[in-house]
């Protein structure tokens, strides 16, 4: 699959009820937290951006700024199949043979590592691995829209990357952000990661 091919969506319409703020505009390194994956994504030359998020969050203007196109999600109490839902009906209006997921809540996940799951993309579901389970990042060929379509709660497509091929994610990167704790560790992960001596 070559990334043109490819509807990019940013799933950032969470409540982050552990969290106990927005947690996507809490600071990190300076920054929004959920501007770390949007900006890896955003460097990827795909046939387009999206970004669900809640209707008049604060973090959508920053995702604008970087060429995401925003799909409001009005209902996120309903949970993560709800995003994945708005995320097929973004592609669906595009000519993507392919649908990137990724969450907004994954601060170290890298461009190169996104154009890795989409080279792999042929006719199977692909996913990043972490050594223990498949999760996002993870691609979705037109094919397999409808398994999307017909996810209900907050388990999202858990079910379906059972059986998705995998891609090993460089080690730490798919580490993901639910509490105040999480945020704090994770700085001390960004300059092992992102900074290595």
């Amino acid at each position: 699959m070559q990334a043109k091919d490819v509807a990019i969506v940013l799933l950032a319409a969470g409540n982050a009820r552990r969290f106990g703020s927005d947690k996507l505009m809490a600071d990190f390194e300076g920054a929004p937290l959920g501007l770390r994956a949007a900006h890896a994504l955003a460097s990827v030359a795909a046939g387009g951006h999206f970004a669900v998020c809640q209707p008049d969050t604060p973090i959508a203007a920053h995702y604008k700024r970087l060429g995401f196109d925003i799909v409001d999600n009005p209902n996120p109490g309903i949970g993560l199949s709800g995003s994945l839902h708005l995320a097929v009906e973004a592609a669906m209006r595009t000519s993507a043979q392919a649908l990137l997921i990724a969450l907004a809540d994954m601060p170290f996940v890298g461009a190169a590592h996104v154009e890795a799951l989409i080279a792999a993309c042929t006719d199977n579901v692909v996913a990043s691995f972490d050594g223990h389970q498949p999760m996002p990042p993870a691609i979705f060929p037109r094919s397999h829209w409808p398994d999307l379509l017909a996810t209900a709660g907050d388990a999202g497509a858990r079910h379906i990357l059972a059986d998705a091929e995998k891609i090993a994610a460089p080690a730490g990167t798919l580490c993901d952000i639910d509490t105040a704790d999480d945020l704090a560790a994770s700085k001390v992960s960004f300059h092992r990661i992102d900074r290595p001596q």
